[in-house]
């Protein structure tokens, strides 16, 4: 479908613009996240509806938080009687990667007025992000308009796939028990691939399974993903500067 789409888009000529071209080929190339995001978004929503949370709040959480994991993580510590302050902070550690992102980002289209960085920052995921570090790396750069059409793609998709988890967690109670969560793995899987450009990237990725396997082991699970990344990127970007430097 998306490859249709580009194509059509490639022979469009003159009857659309260069950014227009460039919005719908970010929001084509994020098509392939349908497979990963509709099962989670059906997750979400019938685990809304099983945990007790109106269709009203579970679509205003999509809207407005829009960050899967967060939204995973909210309504389990909702359902398991936790405060709202623990779960904004916790929600909130767990998004700071967003931070990151969108300032990586920001740095790569320079030259814009602040107020055009909010659908990137706002609307910035860890697929649409891997898209943008994908063309970057092939292309050697990448454009405003291509990566707010990734992040509108995707937004919509999340919508519509809540939108259809809350009705049929409403009409099928217990969903949510089917093992639907290993389609939050197989996401990670695709955003991980796309990610993978050259032998740093593929040794980072390993460097930090195995730190996380280890500090999972050895009692800190909370905490190990979060501390494998930061770990591993920090070596393979001492790694990457010292080769530079050598060669």
């Amino acid at each position: 479908m998306a490859d249709i789409v580009l194509k059509y888009t490639l022979q469009s000529g003159d009857l659309l613009t260069k950014d227009s071209k460039e919005f719908i080929q970010g929001s084509a190339s994020a098509i392939v996240f349908a497979f990963e995001l509709l099962p989670l978004g059906l997750l979400f929503g019938a685990m809304s509806a099983d945990v007790g949370l109106s269709a009203t709040a579970a679509i205003g959480m999509s809207g407005l938080v829009f960050a899967g994991a967060s939204q995973f993580l909210a309504i389990t510590m909702l359902s398991a009687g936790a405060s709202m302050t623990t779960i904004v902070l916790s929600t909130l550690f767990i998004n700071l990667r967003h931070f990151l992102m969108s300032s990586y980002v920001a740095g790569v289209i320079p030259g814009r007025r602040l107020a055009s960085y909010l659908p990137v920052g706002l609307f910035i995921t860890d697929e649409s992000f891997a898209l943008a570090s994908q063309r970057l790396g092939r292309n050697g750069k990448v454009s405003y308009y291509y990566i707010v059409g990734a992040n509108l793609s995707i937004y919509v998709q999340w919508m519509i796939a809540t939108l259809a988890g809350i009705w049929l967690g409403s009409a099928l109670p217990g969903l949510a028990d089917l093992g639907m969560q290993a389609a939050l793995y197989a996401l990670f899987a695709a955003i991980l691939a796309l990610s993978l450009s050259n032998w740093v990237d593929v040794l980072a990725a390993v460097l930090a399974a195995i730190l996380a396997i280890l500090f999972t082991i050895y009692g800190h699970p909370n905490l190990a993903v979060l501390l494998a990344s930061l770990l591993a990127s920090i070596t393979m970007l001492g790694v990457q500067k010292w080769t530079h430097k050598s060669g």
